[in-house]
Order: C-alpha cells, then structure tokens, then sequence
C-alpha cells in the first residue's frame, strides 16, 4: 500500500534522509533568512536538561550581546523536523545532533564541515578533548561538529540495600561489583521474596533500555552490531551470542532479573523494588527528583573480557548552506557551550575537556565523576549511514532473547539476515 505523500516524507527510519537528502533527490535548501545578531538553536533538551541550557545561553547573550531563539523540539520529531529543515530550508544556525545519528546526515553533503574553523580558532586546543569522543563527530574524515558532551551509561545502585545485605567495603560504605562475579553475587543477595510466594519482590537488577544495555555487553566481550568497516553485518559472531545469552541467563539461569516485558525497570530502581541497573547518566535528575532514594553511581562491571560502556554524544553542528558572517556567530556559540559545559554537567552530562574533568567542581559531582571513569573505552553504535534502519532488527533480537521467544543464536541469525539485506542495498 502506497503512504501519503506527508507521511513518506516524516519517515525518518531508513526512508527519511535516503529519499530527501539523497544526491539525486534533494532539493538544495536556500540560505535561511537571518536576523541580524540572532542565532537559531535547535535541540531535543525537553527535560531538565532544558532548563539548564536555557540559564547557558542567557549567559552567552549577555557576554556577547547577540540574540538567540533557541527552539526544544521533542526528540520523537525532532529528526523529522531537522531533515525536512536541510532538505527544503528553514534550517537553525546550531543544531544537536546525536553521534549515532551524525553519519546518516554527513553522507549527503547537508552538514558543514568544521576543520577548518577548528584550524583557524587560535585558542582552541583539541587536545583538551578526549580524541574517542571527538572522533564521534567525524565521518570520511571531516570533522562535522564539536561533542558538547559525552553520556555513557554505568552502574545505579542502592546503597541502603547494599547496606543492608552486606555488600559494604572496610570503611562501612556500600561497596559496588565490579567484576561478574562480584555483581552475581551482589544481585543473588539483594533478589528478595519477602512474602514467600516464589516470586521475588525485589530484583538484584534489572535491565532498562535492552539496545544500549545490549551493546555494553556485547562490546565487552569484543563483539560488533557491523564488520570494522561498516558495510556487512557481524551480528550473529559467537561474541554477540555469548554476550546475549549472558543477558539471558540472568532472567532464567541466576534469577536475578526478571523479563523486560510488564516491569518498569527504572520506576523499580526508583522506588527500592530493584537495586542495581545499568543507565545512562542523563538519567540522573530523575533520581534527584526522587525522595528517600539512597543511590550512588559507579562503573559498569567488567562482565566480559574487557572493559566496555555504551555512550551517546550531543555533537554542536551547522547545515552546510550557511553565509559565511553566519557561520562566524554560529561558531561562537559552539565554542562558547563547548567553554561551558562544566555547567552543562551539572544538569546530568559529562564534559568531553580534560581541563574540566579535572576541576575540582566536577570531582564533586559524584554519579558524574564515576561515569566519566569508563570515558576512555565508551562505546558508540555502528557510525554507517545505514544505523537507523538496521536498529529495528537488532532491537527485536535483543527483545526474543530475553523474552525466550528464540534462543540468542536463532534471534541473531535472523536479524543478520536481515540486516545483510539492507547492508546490501545501495
């Protein structure tokens, strides 16, 4: 059945940018017409991430005397909007955009790249910034953006069940696992079934977002979602499968998950129900918010043969039809969040500068502190084009496994074949 044409056009997983951005099918964008002085700010901040930039950017208009309309949009439409935005004008001087997104957009030639503002801004130096997470925001070699940020996700846990099960170090602190033993052993004695009924009433853990846990996991034991250079799929290799089925066996093996289906992991976490789980840092203010709630942060255990934890970026980028006395005011904006972005932790993000993860402020901030431990070996999700449309078929395969719908290997199986095919597609 043929979509309306509106709805083709908002598609934006593995028919969106393909169709509108493509070389034969884009409509070049005309230059936005600008305020004088003003710049046009997208991002997805609809939380309290919000808030927290909205006090940066005030501070940037007040230092600087330009204007900025700074607009949230939802990350549920955001990317729609931004494509049809580059595809048919409209486009914001600064927009965020995801590092696992970045690769779709670079490809058709509709983001700016940055090197050489890098080159020629005098009091830059990349060598405050961590060279993994800044490498986030290149493709085919340019560089198309500055992370404003690095958010991996790493261990939540409860120390007052800690506590309270014993799990403390020599100094009576709650002591987090950080080994696969330890963390079987931990999850094994905070699993409760207090009211003798053969079902736990608190869970050890619980997986929260299954795709990123997943890729945490899998990276662990050297596994890869595509090949090293992107163009085949690698799903179905023996790591992936040892890995996955690991994640299974904490449900019905050691019994100290229960499935991802009819369970709210995180509100678990939140309300005592479940005391350790693996999320991202930007979770943060959803604690904060919760009363009673004795929580702490620390590394993601080494459950595998190496250290491993997803991550995300927010990567500052520009649409590549931009003037050039626009690109100058654009860029000091850039610079100026990416100056700042000691402030921006504050509100649940980790800075990508040295110099700031060295301050004595940031050390204070003690969930970020510890996530921003596992900086060096954060993993991103495959940089192809092709990442957006293949998740759905790695997300259902991570999805069988846990539910026991299909053994991990029968559930790899098939989603490489079906990744394959769209990997084979031009």
């Amino acid at each position: 059945m043929m979509l309306p044409t509106l709805r083709r056009t908002a598609l934006a997983i593995g028919v969106c940018l393909p169709v509108l951005l493509s070389g034969g099918c884009l409509r070049q964008a005309p230059d936005t017409v600008a305020e004088p002085g003003v710049l046009r700010f997208w991002n997805g901040f609809t939380g309290p991430d919000g808030a927290t930039m909205e006090r940066i950017v005030k501070r940037f208009e007040k230092d600087t005397g330009l204007r900025v309309k700074m607009q949230i949009i939802p990350w549920a439409t955001y990317y729609d909007k931004l494509t049809l935005s580059l595809a048919y004008g409209g486009a914001p001087d600064v927009f965020i955009c995801h590092a696992n997104r970045l690769a779709e957009f670079a490809r058709y030639d509709v983001m700016r790249p940055v090197d050489d503002l890098i080159s020629a801004d005098e009091g830059l130096d990349l060598r405050d910034m961590l060279p993994n997470i800044l490498a986030a925001a290149r493709y085919d070699g340019k560089q198309f953006g500055i992370p404003l940020d690095c958010h991996p996700q790493g261990l939540y846990y409860n120390e007052k069940l800690f506590r309270e099960a014993g799990l403390v170090g020599p100094d009576g602190r709650a002591r987090p696992p950080a080994t696969l033993a330890e963390f079987l052993d931990a999850a094994r004695r905070l699993t409760k079934d207090t009211d003798g009924d053969g079902r736990p009433d608190r869970w050890g853990f619980a997986f929260t977002w299954l795709r990123t846990n997943w890729i945490t996991f899998i990276s662990q034991f050297g596994g890869s979602i595509l090949n090293e250079d992107l163009t085949r799929s690698a799903i179905n290799q023996p790591a992936n499968v040892e890995a996955t089925r690991l994640m299974a066996d904490m449900i019905t093996r050691y019994r100290i998950a229960p499935k991802p289906e009819g369970f709210d992991s995180w509100m678990g976490f939140r309300q005592g129900r479940v005391a350790m789980a693996i999320e991202g840092i930007y979770m943060l203010s959803s604690l904060e918010e919760q009363q009673g709630l004795a929580y702490a942060g620390a590394p993601v255990p080494q459950f595998g043969r190496r250290m491993a934890a997803w991550g995300g970026s927010h990567v500052m980028c520009m649409p590549r039809k931009l003037p050039d006395d626009r690109v100058r005011l654009a860029w000091r904006l850039i610079r100026y969040l990416s100056d700042n972005s000691l402030d921006w932790a504050e509100g649940g993000q980790i800075p990508i500068r040295r110099s700031l993860l060295k301050d004595p402020r940031f050390r204070a901030m003690r969930v970020q502190s510890a996530f921003a431990r596992e900086l060096p070996y954060v993993v991103f999700e495959p940089a192809s084009h092709k990442s957006t449309e293949i998740m759905p078929f790695y997300d259902a395969a991570i999805e069988a496994s846990l539910l026991g719908i299909q053994s991990p290997q029968q559930a790899l199986d098939e989603a490489h074949r079906r990744i394959g095919q769209v990997m084979a597609r031009p």
